[in-house]
């Protein structure tokens, strides 16, 4: 393994070989083809335990976890010595899986002072399988890390099983960027440039009716041919209503948008 050049996937899900596992592996592919070193890794078999906010505080100075936690110590080697990271997780009632979110927590505590992942290239990637729903919100929590920890992150990417496909090819492409990026890191100069950065990042910006009318988007970008018209022509008749200033009712248009796309792709499956 070529230390500090290699492209490191992990998996934030228990299901070790579900969507989150298909995306992530879709980006080191991409990474491979610009001829990086991939490794993908399943943290199920390296389960982080929850931080003991000790105090006094100090794993900030020291860098490493007062408390024994194997998993913990796998996986944050392994970030600090990758030339880029793709993060990828599953979403729960629309947030980040716990082994996700146990992991950042600890790297907070532990590296957020001294910063010494400023300018690793970073991708995350959430998949809402199910509904769809918090495609977005499951993807902050992942990026915050990246920002909290100085990464340079790339545009996220927010998947559902409604443009599955679609998801996968640009899990592709983002990776292949990964993978023209690994090693070379770009820092910060201060936390204004870090700032506008990561506001000018795609979706992470939308509020919530904004992810539900890109939910609504999706699904009915994935209706067949020969659907019913007025699913994607309701779509204009929620932001004729949001420009309006109706936005009650432009979201109750698009939830009736989303709910018929749905629908339409549910029965297809059967």
């Amino acid at each position: 393994m070529a230390k500090g050049r290699t492209v490191l996937g992990l998996v934030g899900s228990p299901n070790r070989k579900g969507r989150t596992h298909e995306l992530v592996s879709a980006a080191l592919e991409g990474a491979a083809a610009q001829g990086a070193v991939t490794e993908l890794v399943q943290m199920a078999d390296h389960v982080v335990e929850a931080c003991k906010d000790c105090l006094p505080w100090v794993c900030r100075t020291n860098l490493r976890c007062t408390h024994e936690d194997p998993g913990f110590a796998v996986l944050s080697s392994k970030i600090l010595d990758c030339g880029a990271l793709v993060l990828g997780t599953p979403v729960y009632w629309w947030d980040t899986s716990g082994l996700v979110k146990y992991l950042i927590l600890k790297m907070f505590r532990i590296y957020a002072w001294t910063a010494p992942l400023n300018g690793l290239p970073a991708l995350g990637i959430a998949i809402a399988g199910g509904t769809g729903n918090g495609l977005v919100s499951g993807l902050r929590p992942v990026y915050h890390f990246f920002q909290m920890l100085q990464m340079r992150a790339v545009e996220p990417l927010p998947a559902t099983r409604f443009h599955f496909g679609e998801a996968l090819q640009r899990a592709g492409e983002l990776g292949a960027r990964m993978g023209a990026l690994a090693g070379e890191r770009s820092p910060f100069q201060g936390l204004e440039e870090r700032l506008l950065w990561y506001d000018g990042l795609p979706y992470l910006g939308l509020d919530r009716a904004g992810e539900r009318r890109l939910l609504a988007a999706l699904t009915t970008a994935a209706l067949p041919p020969g659907a019913d018209p007025a699913v994607p022509t309701g779509l204009a008749h929620a932001d004729a209503l949001a420009a309006a200033g109706r936005s009650l009712e432009s979201l109750k248009q698009i939830t009736r948008v989303y709910e018929a796309g749905a629908k339409s792709f549910q029965d297809r499956q059967a």
